[in-house]
């Protein structure tokens, strides 16, 4: 089996929130306690006026939230747990405390307890899409670590797959850039337990073929019968070719694009792939190096609609070069 865990740079920092920074971890006087209650009303961490009773321990919880990003964001995932453990005890009707320990544990390989997390998380709140994300990735990565294929496990992993599809759903419409960086990784993820479900049922096809074939076999010599099987083998294993335009594929990263994105160069780029490049090298056009109106950037709709036309039709496009579902990577 591949390395399930991602090696994604940015995943520590679009799985978790950061709305205080660590030195607030440690709150002196009543004035600043007063601050992080109010950033936690805005943020809807208070659900509720009756739940003021709690103030001094939802205080705390997030203090103990803080400090658990900040050990996530240096990849001390076992502290990290441990604070976010802490900020659980004082107060649990916060869905993001669990949504993010389950974070720290997916990111330990410990799958069952971020599966548990993510679960609790979207219990508290249906609309938290992270924990949607993360629950239905796992749910994936349980397929693969399963030792047996079966028409069961497809049925797991397309679980899996409409837990990822609701994360997808509650951020298409969201502007927010840290849910952008998210909806890259759901449709990667999407893509990719799509792929898997197509190579089980290759697996299973070819299972089920070599025992006709071999009844089949025992019934011709019986009766005298002969097969053509080089024939019959080529019409079964015939490949599925999947023409992709060049069109659909980013110049900066080479992969499919998610939000194709027309500048004012004339050339389109994924979305995010170009907004990091104006982030490190300013707002020059990577191919051309003309200045870009970085307040003129376009969706290109037609190319959207042609890549999500022939996502529809494979699901796995993209990422067809993988063989072994087991071997897929998710982020």
């Amino acid at each position: 089996m591949g390395n399930t865990t991602s090696n994604h740079p940015q995943i520590t920092e679009v799985l978790t929130e950061y709305p205080f920074q660590h030195k607030n971890c440690r709150i002196a006087s009543h004035s600043s306690q007063r601050k992080i209650l109010k950033a936690a009303s805005k943020q809807n961490e208070l659900p509720h006026k009756s739940n003021r009773k709690f103030a001094p321990n939802i205080v705390k919880s997030l203090e103990f939230k803080s400090e658990g990003n900040h050990y996530i964001k240096i990849k001390q995932y076992k502290k990290a747990i441990e604070s976010y453990t802490k900020a659980i005890n004082l107060y649990n009707h916060d869905s993001i405390y669990f949504s993010n320990r389950s974070v720290a544990n997916k990111l330990l390989n410990r799958f069952q307890e971020a599966k548990q997390d993510a679960l609790q998380a979207i219990l508290i709140d249906q609309y938290n899409s992270r924990a949607h994300f993360l629950y239905g990735t796992v749910i994936l990565i349980e397929v693969q670590m399963f030792p047996d294929i079966s028409e069961a496990l497809i049925k797991q992993a397309q679980l899996g797959i409409e837990e990822l599809e609701k994360a997808s759903e509650q951020v298409k419409q969201n502007k927010n850039e840290q849910k952008n960086k998210l909806k890259v990784l759901i449709n990667q993820n999407l893509a990719k337990g799509k792929r898997m479900i197509y190579l089980i049922r290759q697996e299973i096809d070819k299972r089920n073929i070599l025992t006709l074939k071999q009844t089949l076999t025992d019934i011709a010599h019986r009766q005298h019968h002969h097969f053509d099987w080089n024939q019959i083998d080529q019409i079964i294993h015939k490949k599925i070719e999947i023409i992709l335009p060049e069109c659909f594929v980013c110049p900066i990263t080479y992969e499919i694009m998610n939000e194709p994105t027309l500048i004012n160069s004339g050339l389109t780029y994924d979305k995010h792939s170009i907004q990091q490049q104006f982030k490190l090298n300013g707002y020059f056009d990577p191919m051309t190096r003309e200045n870009i109106d970085p307040l003129g950037l376009i969706q290109n709709i037609q190319l959207q609609q042609g890549i999500q036309q022939i996502q529809q039709q494979y699901g796995w496009v993209g990422i067809e070069n993988e063989k072994d579902y087991k071997a897929i990577k998710f982020e």
